[in-house]
């Protein structure tokens, strides 16, 4: 009987002990979750990183917050905004710069806080930006950059999101902002925006097409593939530093980095350009 009495304890202390161990991993994955949602979701404010930036990093963080700012317009209870969010699948990540999760469909943002005028189009892998001549003397000339065209980078941000998050059936809006001063001369069916434009933009969707219910899955679902940590943030910019390499060497050999096909001299409206052989599978063109 003794025995049994022993055992009795023995099991109950057994129960207990796995039931506090749950309790604690459960909490402890709890804490991470509320931590990342913390790090990652705002309605309107950006977090800022302690690491010390490039004066490029501190331009465009900059121009992130204005355009996070004026996201705080949106009513918390309609849109989830999440801002400078690093997204993982396995060995691969992308930087996005805003999402917006609402029942009129899910918005993503990419910010370009630049200056001068800006001349490109849809197709074009580069656009060019202008402005003015900041030299001592000041002779009226200009000064010309390259750009790489934030559509396409929203594309393939939109693309990842759909493979890991959304799926197919979710309607994804992509936008370009540019939060500065900027003149911007684009050719595009897709909208390219001054911070002026964009809330008014995002509430003109007004047909709900997913449930509260739906939002908030897509909301966890987006929380589990986000990463906070630093040091992936450091391999994804190794990445992008290959990932450019790689377009260079095809252009440099004559091939399409987007498809593999060949690049064929063409004439168009305003001169001469190299576009892919697979057109119109493939609308790539180099425009330099």
């Amino acid at each position: 009987m003794r025995i049994l009495y022993y055992i009795g304890l023995a099991v109950v202390g057994a129960l207990i002990i796995y039931l506090l161990v749950k309790a604690i991993a459960e909490g402890i994955e709890h804490y991470r979750f509320w931590r990342k949602n913390h790090d990652a979701q705002f309605c309107g404010s950006a977090k800022t990183r302690s690491k010390r930036k490039s004066y490029e990093e501190s331009i465009g963080d900059y121009g992130e917050k204005r355009v996070s700012s004026y996201l705080g317009e949106l009513p918390c209870e309609e849109y989830q905004v999440f801002n400078d969010l690093l997204v993982r699948n396995g060995k691969y990540t992308t930087q996005i710069d805003h999402i917006i999760i609402s029942r009129f469909g899910v918005f993503v943002l990419e910010t370009k806080n630049i200056h001068g005028k800006v001349y490109g189009s849809e197709n074009a892998e580069f656009w060019k930006q202008y402005l003015p001549d900041t030299g001592y003397r000041r002779y009226g000339t200009t000064q010309e950059h390259e750009l790489r065209n934030p559509i396409w980078q929203n594309d393939g941000h939109i693309k990842f999101l759909r493979r890991l998050v959304f799926g197919d059936d979710v309607p994804i809006h992509g936008i370009v902002v540019f939060p500065g001063d900027t003149d911007v001369n684009v050719t595009a069916n897709k909208p390219v925006l001054s911070r002026w434009e964009l809330v008014s933009y995002i509430k003109g969707f007004h047909s709900v097409v997913m449930s509260a219910e739906q939002v908030n899955g897509f909301r966890r679902r987006l929380l589990e593939v986000i990463s906070t940590d630093e040091a992936d943030r450091e391999h994804h910019l190794d990445n992008v530093g290959r990932s450019k390499a790689r377009r260079d060497e095809a252009v440099a050999n004559g091939k399409c980095p987007r498809c593999g096909g060949n690049l064929v001299l063409r004439n168009g409206k305003y001169g001469q350009f190299y576009g892919c052989s697979n057109y119109p599978k493939c609308n790539y063109i180099l425009n330099r």
